[in-house]
């Protein structure tokens, strides 16, 4: 028997990933709720297809995202006489920050949030259910969900649309990552549907129409400008430059936390020649992200890059496996050590701004410094789209 729950699919820049809304059906057990995403995505598949699921057999395609308001849901303590599966009120996520359901920190103007994102990532091969890392391609398409789930406060919206020839505005969404405690801000462009509607829905979405694109997504859409903060420790070593010893042999290296902790070796290190450094990923074997430098290449679409394109060419891994695009999080990584001097990256190019090579084509990013120089926010673009909507059918193995 099967159980059908309410769930959007949405790509968010090179990423897809399938969205439920907290309050829905995640008021179970925490194994339970595993059983759910990982039936919904088709893990596990020892065949890394998923072809039984809404995955597609590679990291970036097998991602979920839970979103609500703060104070929508809190955390199940069963010690309390809280029973998961009879409170609807209530979840059983893994923990992460503790005051993410805050409703009075979240209302702060200053330091508040507005929809509360939490991220899990599905194993393809594996029955592994991943609720410790984050996602940065998909909070573009958080902000669009926000919007168009109605998790933005309607009066807010009103006020806005209500000005004199205002048919779209930009709106900035403060989304809290649960695993971290960033405040991300993602600005979107807003408009109303005037027509009717079915009942519940929400008339606010966020427009498709726009100029902007991405390397790995083909044509154009409207921007999702990503500001995301950088807190704590963004050196974990507490140095620009570090060696890791391999087969012997000393490897610089420079180790970054933008949000996921990022390991940056010289492409030289482990790669003969720059052609094998510009093989598709398919024909690489390795577990480590490198950095070389610009090189001329075809891209996976067939353009043409060229070596003043960019400022390095990368090749980034994800879940062991090298991605055929850049994850969001390891280009905030990139940027954060362009900026630093005498890092991996930076002996490439010392910029604010970076343009780093991949498979998919290249990518931008740019880092904000504070008044003593220490990098403190990275920005990037990135675009998203509602892929569909409606129920999301899972086997029912019961609670």
């Amino acid at each position: 028997m099967q159980r059908a729950i309410r769930a959007v699919f949405y790509r968010g820049g090179t990423s897809k990933g399938l969205f439920f809304r907290a309050s829905d059906p995640m008021h179970l057990p925490r194994r339970r709720l595993d059983q759910i995403l990982l039936s919904a995505m088709g893990s596990p598949d020892p065949d890394g297809r998923q072809i039984d699921g809404m995955g597609g057999g590679l990291s970036s395609l097998s991602k979920v995202a839970i979103v609500s308001t703060p104070g929508e849901t809190l955390p199940c303590r069963p010690e309390e006489g809280h029973l998961p599966t009879n409170d609807p009120t209530c979840h059983s996520f893994p923990d992460g920050i503790a005051w993410a359901d805050d409703v009075e920190a979240a209302s702060r103007e200053d330091a508040g949030w507005d929809v509360v994102y939490r991220f899990a990532q599905v194993g393809v091969r594996d029955g592994v259910v991943d609720w410790g890392s984050t996602c940065g391609n998909l909070v573009a398409a958080v902000a669009h969900y926000a919007v168009e789930e109605g998790l933005v406060n309607e009066r807010v919206l009103e006020i806005i649309y209500r000005n004199p020839g205002l048919e779209e505005f930009p709106l900035t969404i403060r989304i809290l990552a649960v695993d971290s405690g960033k405040i991300v801000r993602a600005r979107v462009q807003v408009r109303k549907f005037l027509g009717s509607m079915s009942s519940g829905s929400s008339p606010w979405f966020v427009t498709s129409d726009g100029n902007a694109s991405i390397s790995g997504v083909p044509g154009t859409s409207s921007a999702v400008d990503i500001e995301n903060p950088l807190h704590g420790d963004i050196l974990p070593t507490g140095r620009v430059l570090d060696q890791i010893i391999l087969d012997g042999d000393q490897i610089p290296c420079t180790i970054v936390d933008a949000g996921l902790p990022s390991i940056f070796i010289p492409s030289t290190a482990v790669f003969p020649s720059p052609q094998s450094f510009l093989l598709s990923p398919a024909e690489l074997d390795a577990d480590i992200c490198v950095v070389g430098p610009p090189t001329p290449y075809t891209s996976a679409a067939g353009q043409a890059i060229r070596s003043e394109d960019m400022d390095c060419a990368i090749r980034a891994v994800s879940v062991g496996n090298f991605h055929r695009t850049v994850p969001a999080t390891m280009l905030s990584a990139l940027a954060v050590a362009g900026a630093l001097q005498g890092s991996i990256v930076a002996s490439h190019g010392n910029a604010r701004t970076i343009t780093v090579g991949h498979p998919a084509g290249v990518s931008h990013a740019t880092t904000t410094l504070s008044r003593d120089g220490i990098p403190a926010s990275i920005a990037y673009v990135r675009t998203a789209r509602r892929l569909f909507q409606g129920e999301v059918l899972v086997r029912d193995a019961g609670n």
